[in-house]
């Protein structure tokens, strides 16, 4: 998966939607067209590629699922990155009017921006007709920052989950912009004597019914112990929370009793939330609801904390969650 930033300054590639429940999460724009052209094309001008059939294009940034075919043509993954940055910049630069390699031209703004059409799509459907290749065209004026990154398959799993996550993307920056006042930001909190690092609704403090969700893992599903904390979690509605660290299996389950009855989570997380840190994937639409927040009583360490560490962090933080409040 490799991913290419846009310079500060330019025209965006494409526009999140607005509106309440969009059909689609991005807009297109001259830009976004024109690099789904490079894109779809990029293995016929380039041998050792294989067609490139995931990716999403963002206002800021792409994102691209991007296999090496073995033979004796094929390059290092780098040059098939500078030579699809290069080919990208071109489309950009056509795209504002200019024809690749000159960059801005003189009196016009870099800002301008194509107006807005149709809805986009990510990856699929049938390529328009190729756009002819500017590999081998003299530079274009840079539209991408140079620390483009990747993260390459090593285990099972790993490809669908890259593949979820950029189709994926397009939802995940419209509800950071719907909802920014729940995203982005670390605060400290005053809660149960101490104080911790908070990231989400901050609200969900003040309910009037806050309950503590602990649960064993070693804990059999469908026995007495499972039974009545699910029991009572199903009755946790939208004026109450469960507070918890949500890791065992009870727990989890717990966690889905809570949805299902359109109650509030509190999460407590054991590790802190560094600058870019935000939600798993699947809690990101409770976050962006205003329905979750994430409590850790420790700052980000330099390292990964052990499996030991963290096991005795959920232990502490639910044992204080226990202490001084209800069982649901």
């Amino acid at each position: 998966m490799v991913t290419l930033k846009r310079l500060p300054g330019l025209a965006p590639f494409s526009q999140i939607a607005d509106g309440e429940s969009p059909a689609h999460f991005l807009i297109e724009n001259e830009t976004t067209r024109a690099f789904t052209q490079v894109v779809r094309s990029f293995h016929e001008t380039c041998r050792g590629i294989a067609p490139i059939e995931c990716f999403t294009i963002m206002p800021d940034h792409l994102h691209l699922l991007m296999k090496l075919e073995p033979g004796p043509d094929t390059k290092p993954l780098g040059t098939y990155v500078h030579w699809l940055m290069r080919a990208l910049a071109g489309a950009y630069w056509a795209a504002q009017g200019n024809a690749p390699g000159q960059g801005p031209a003189h009196g016009s703004s870099a800002g301008r921006q194509g107006a807005p059409h149709k809805t986009l799509t990510v990856g699929g459907g049938t390529p328009p007709d190729p756009l002819k290749s500017v590999v081998g065209a003299a530079l274009s004026a840079p539209v991408f920052t140079r620390d483009w990154h990747d993260w390459i398959v090593k285990r099972d799993g790993q490809l669908a989950a890259f593949t979820r996550y950029i189709r994926e993307n397009p939802e995940r920056a419209w509800l950071r912009r719907r909802n920014a006042q729940f995203f982005g930001s670390v605060r400290k909190v005053a809660f149960l004597g101490r104080e911790w690092f908070a990231y989400g609704n901050a609200a969900l403090l003040d309910l009037p019914a806050l309950f503590a969700v602990k649960g064993h893992r070693a804990t059999k599903p469908g026995s007495p112990e499972w039974s009545a904390l699910v029991e009572g979690c199903a009755r946790i509605g939208p004026g109450g929370a469960g507070v918890g660290t949500f890791m065992s299996p009870l727990e989890r389950e717990c966690g889905n009793a809570i949805a299902s009855a359109g109650g509030k989570w509190i999460v407590l997380s054991p590790e802190g939330f560094h600058e870019r840190w935000h939600p798993p994937r699947e809690k990101e639409r409770f976050c962006a609801e205003g329905r979750m927040l994430f409590l850790s009583l420790y700052p980000v360490l330099e390292r990964q904390p052990t499996n030991a560490e963290l096991y005795a962090r959920c232990h502490e933080m639910g044992d204080i969650a226990v202490a001084a409040l209800p069982r649901p």
